[in-house]
């Protein structure tokens, strides 16, 4: 199992309550300590942290049935490590944290399906890690747009839509790369006929493209 089912958070964690964010709005801050831990119903969330120039790096992204912040609700780190704010309109469950901990101390099917998922969690930060030891920026580019593609993506025909609308802004903030860079290249994905823009900065990635992708 992928993803944890809101039907089986719902069962375990009968003390919840649902919070929205609107785009952007910050809903964790580095350094928090929260009596809490997310549930994610709708919408797509950002980890990232801030440059000592003031630029954004997105580490991570946590979408649909995801758990955050991962490290701290399981008791790795005693803080969270960076920011989470909504990419769009979000909607999570707050699962009290004592509870939690109780739930995965005594419940051995729940503890295997958050190992199965933790570990999902693994191999994108992997391929995550691997994309940024690309030298050239269209791979770069090319390897984000892949992750984007596989993980918060839906299938239109012969192309691949992402989830979210993805700026130009945010792919930089993404790979680590100018703003210009991504323009440019960007520019030439569209021309080459690898990418599409749609509705809302909706981007749409070419399968036949990406399979090309190891």
């Amino acid at each position: 199992m992928k993803k944890l089912t809101v039907e089986s958070i719902r069962e375990l964690f009968p003390r919840l309550d649902v919070r929205r964010y609107g785009k952007n709005q910050i809903i964790c801050y580095q350094g928090d300590k929260p009596q809490y831990v997310f549930f994610v119903l709708k919408g797509h969330i950002k980890y990232y942290d801030i440059d000592d120039d003031g630029d954004e790096n997105i580490l991570h992204i946590v979408g649909p049935q995801n758990i955050f912040p991962m490290l701290y609700a399981f008791g790795v780190s005693s803080e969270i490590g960076a920011f989470y704010a909504a990419i769009d309109a979000v909607e999570v469950i707050t699962i009290p944290l004592h509870d939690f901990h109780r739930v995965i101390e005594t419940d051995i099917k729940f503890s295997n399906a958050l190992t199965r998922w933790f570990l999902t969690e693994i191999e994108q930060l992997v391929f995550r890690i691997n994309s940024f030891e690309k030298t050239d920026s269209r791979s770069k580019i090319m390897h984000a747009l892949k992750y984007l593609s596989v993980n918060y993506g839906q299938p239109t025909g012969t192309w691949q839509r992402i989830d979210f609308a993805t700026t130009q802004q945010f792919l930089a903030d993404f790979t680590g790369l100018t703003r210009e860079t991504v323009s440019t290249i960007m520019n030439e994905l569209e021309k080459a006929n690898t990418v599409r823009f749609g509705k809302g900065h909706h981007l749409e990635v070419s399968n036949s493209k990406l399979d090309k992708i190891k």
